[in-house]
């Protein structure tokens, strides 16, 4: 049986569904370059999925995604006890967006899994509830994880509504199947 830690409950779970969300992206594009012709290119079309939304009071697509990415930096940086590095929320193309991802990615590669594990006595303090912390533990269960879904998955639920041919095995990713 695999060690649960910190670490292993945080960092590749963020990993792998960050790289799930990239191959969604990617079939967006696939979707936008299907639709585009000389009249309407690629780029009006992914413009279109980027600014799409479930509803009117829900952000589009792209903050989806910038959100997902941020979440992911904050709870690495926090948790590693590490600087949280900057993204500047100004993508637009395709190759913007999966850069962002995949530079979220290569920052939650290079945290020290051993002291993220150890790191469970830390008071992890947010802005938004001024003079409270939460132990890591419940940080990541109750709130950085929760939340980190819901963008990822508003951002599957965005493109699959506007057409892109996505399921639930693109959500997942890769299972570590085992054999018997």
């Amino acid at each position: 049986m695999d060690t649960l830690s910190l670490y292993s409950i945080s960092i590749p779970v963020m990993i792998k569904n960050l790289k799930s969300l990239k191959g969604i992206l990617d079939k967006a594009a696939e979707h936008a370059k299907a639709k585009s012709s000389e009249r309407q290119p690629f780029e009006a079309h992914f413009e279109q999925l980027m600014n799409a939304r479930l509803i009117f009071d829900q952000f589009p697509l792209i903050r989806q995604i910038q959100i997902a990415t941020d979440i992911a930096k904050g709870t690495g940086s926090r948790l590693s006890e590490v600087e949280n590095p900057v993204f500047a929320d100004t993508e637009k193309t395709l190759e913007e967006v999966i850069a962002r991802v995949d530079n979220t990615v290569k920052f939650l590669e290079s945290l020290d899994s051993a002291k993220i594990s150890a790191n469970t006595d830390l008071k992890i303090t947010l802005e938004y509830f001024p003079g409270k912390f939460l132990t890591p533990l419940d940080y990541l269960t109750e709130f950085a994880l929760p939340n980190f879904y819901f963008h990822i998955t508003m951002a599957y639920a965005i493109l699959r509504k506007n057409g892109v041919d996505v399921g639930k095995n693109d959500f997942l990713g890769d299972l570590p199947l085992k054999d018997l």
